[in-house]
Order: C-alpha cells, then sequence, then structure tokens
C-alpha cells in the first residue's frame, strides 16, 4: 500500500499498551509502578513524568528521587522499556533509577550517618542529609536539592525533596518537600488537601530528636524506626534512625507516567497482516509491518 508518513501511523493494529491504563476526559493515561513495556502503533505527543527511587535513610535523611517532567515530547511508533527505580534500603543505599525512552530519572542519595559521613549528590536527583557534610542536590534545571546537616554529633539533617533543600539544625533536620503531580488526573503520591504530592525528603534522626518527612512520601525521621509505611511509588526518600534497622529507613519507589490525547492513537483503518509493506510518498520510504511486535520497520 502506499501513502505520506502520517497516514502511515494510522494504519495500526493494536491501540497502546503498557502499565495501568486510565482514561480522565478526553485523555489517556500509562501509570507503571513497576518497570514493563510501553507499546505504541502511532506517532505520539505526550506527557511524561519521570521519578527516581528515593534514597535511603541511614542517621539523615534520605533524599527523594529526581523528578523529570515534560509535555509535548515525541514517542515515534514502537515498544519501549520502561524502568521504575526502587527506593534505597537503608544507609549507603541509594535509590534506583526509572527510565523512560531517552529520559532518566536518578534515584535519591542515601542520608549520612555520624560525625563526617557525606550523603552524597547522584546524578539529577537530591541529596541526602548527614552530620557535617549534606550531600549536594540537582543542578541544571532538574527537581532535585541539597540535603540538610546537623551541627551537632549524633543528630542529622533531612534529605533534599524536589521542591526544597532539606533543613539543617542542631537537632533532626526535617526533610525538604516535594511537589504536586503534574499530571492532571493521576493520583499517584502523597494526597493533601486533594492534591497529589510527590519527591519530599526523608527527615533526620538523632539523639532524643525526631524529624518530618517532607511532603511527598518523604518518611519521618525516628529515634527508633519500627513501623512500615505503605508505598506511593513517590520517589520519596527514607527517614533517618538514630537507632537503625527500621523499614521506614527505605525510599519510596519511583513511577512512571505516560498521558496523551485519546485521539492521537489512531484507529484500525486495515486489518494489517504480517510483512505488509507501505511505501511513504512524501519520503520514498518503505516500511515492513511486524504483527508480533505491531510496529513498522524500514526497509
Amino acid at each position: 500500500m502506499k501513502g505520506t508518513s502520517s497516514e502511515r501511523s494510522t494504519y495500526v493494529a493494536l491501540s497502546m499498551s503498557g502499565g495501568t491504563v486510565t482514561t480522565v476526559g478526553s485523555d489517556t493515561i500509562h501509570t507503571f509502578t513497576s518497570s514493563g513495556t510501553f507499546t505504541t502503533g502511532a506517532n505520539l505527543s505526550v506527557q511524561y513524568l519521570v521519578v527516581g527511587g528515593g534514597g535511603g535513610g541511614e542517621q539523615g535523611g534520605g533524599g527523594a528521587g529526581a523528578v523529570r517532567y515534560a509535555t509535548g515530547f515525541s514517542v515515534p511508533v514502537g515498544t519501549y522499556t520502561v524502568t521504575v527505580g526502587a527506593g534505597g534500603t537503608g544507609g549507603n543505599s541509594n535509590g534506583g533509577d526509572s527510565i523512560f525512552h531517552t529520559i532518566t530519572a536518578n534515584g535519591g542519595a542515601d542520608g549520612g550517618g555520624g560525625a563526617g559521613d557525606n550523603g552524597g549528590g547522584n546524578g539529577n536527583a537530591s541529596g541526602g542529609g548527614a552530620y557535617n557534610n549534606s550531600g549536594a542536590g540537582a543542578s541544571g534545571g532538574l527537581y532535585g536539592n541539597d540535603g540538610g546537616a546537623s551541627t551537632q554529633s549524633l543528630r542529622s539533617g533531612g534529605g533534599g525533596g524536589a521542591g526544597s533543600a532539606g533543613t539543617s539544625s542542631s537537632g533532626g533536620g526535617h526533610g525538604g518537600s516535594g511537589i504536586q503531580n503534574p499530571i492532571v488526573g493521576s493520583t499517584i503520591g502523597e494526597l493533601s488537601g486533594g492534591n497529589y504530592y510527590i519527591g519530599g525528603g526523608g527527615g533526620g534522626a538523632g539523639s532524643g530528636q525526631d524529624s518530618n518527612g517532607g511532603l511527598g512520601g518523604g518518611r519521618d525521621g525516628k529515634q527508633n524506626q519500627t513501623s512500615s509505611a505503605s508505598k506511593l511509588n513517590s520517589g520519596g526518600g527514607g527517614g533517618g534512625g538514630y537507632n537503625t534497622g527500621g523499614t521506614d529507613m527505605y525510599g519510596d519507589d519511583g513511577v512512571v507516567i505516560i498521558k496523551y490525547a485519546t485521539s492521537s492513537g489512531g484507529s484500525s483503518t486495515v486489518n494489517l497482516q504480517n510483512g505488509t509493506i507501505f511505501e511513504e510518498t512524501d519520503t520514498n520510504k518503505a516500511y515492513i509491518w511486524n504483527a508480533s511486535t505491531t510496529t513498522w520497520s524500514q526497509l
């Protein structure tokens, strides 16, 4: 068959797939809370939200995973691997990177421990809190901020959040705040005032000192971490603990969300058979249809 490049994109055998699919008004949202694949049979212009896993807490709070968001992002016909970063599992454990197409959101840095420890920055994510030297956050316009630092030994600062830095204090510093989930219609994140928030930093802790995690899934810092908080896929940092070993020191897992106008997905105008050849009249290129992967490949 023959036609233009734009016409070729409407000749699809399957609609989009991958993750948990919901429809909000005239838009379709694919939400990945675990790794998988996203398949599109048409060229798309999408919004994306890619959030790395939160860093694990130690004494300082863990930094939030990086938050990457954009609109008008081009996704050609094809199948794409989606990676959702896991939260860090305690001291000395950064969060995992989340990846969609060419976009990577690094995991948050782990929180530092006692005197002289450094939470450390991690790529475009938030830094972890520590005593004395805190972790550096992101630069270059990406969502991530510095961790805080305590001015006393045996107490540590809060991890950086997507919206603000972790606080420093003579006690346990609070985690930096996250930001509101920018994907309208998504219910991922920590619910507050009717809105959902992501990317909160974990609170620091120390001897005789508790602190708050940042809004957006950041865990509280506590002297004794004994309770287990539910996973929100917010990329929030783990809470610090003076007596280590509790599960709230775990950072929150990340998330990948893809949103596009439902009408852009096209429709099945032709019942394509495997091996169908399409000749583009505007580019003088030829493509062959692979029914098993629902993609066109240039010949």
